[in-house]
């Protein structure tokens, strides 16, 4: 599996979960607190320059605030990601998603009523 490929969709997953209630604001840092605690440590790829590649993630999601984007589409996009790289998610790739997704749902008042039926779609998804 591409490591650039799924940090960038992973970046549009965790978009899509901190911008369900429509509270997200420019310079969010749930998206960086996640990449930095959770992604980094695991990964051992970089790009040409030598950074993470989990770096991605954040990236994609900083790009996706900025513009407004669609959180069904950002969602989608990451749902169809999956459904065509089933084959290459192992066990532990999905709890990754999984924990990641949950950690920005919670990040302020804990899980709502906006983000919960999108976690509930990846959970659908990964199992």
């Amino acid at each position: 599996m591409e490591a650039q490929l799924f940090y960038k969709e992973l970046g549009r997953l965790l978009y899509a979960i901190a911008a369900a209630d429509g509270g997200l604001r420019p310079g969010d840092p749930h998206a960086a607190k996640v990449v930095s605690d959770r992604l980094v440590p695991q990964e051992v790829s970089t790009d040409h320059f030598g950074t993470d590649q989990a770096y991605i993630t954040e990236f994609e999601f900083d790009v996706l605030a900025e513009r407004g984007a669609s959180v069904e589409g950002a969602f989608d996009s990451f749902i169809a990601y999956m459904a065509r790289h089933r084959h290459d998610l192992t066990t532990q790739r999905k709890e990754l998603i999984y924990r990641c997704a949950d950690a920005v749902a919670s990040a302020f008042h804990g899980v709502g009523k906006a983000e919960l039926p999108l976690l509930i779609e990846l959970h659908k998804h990964l199992h």
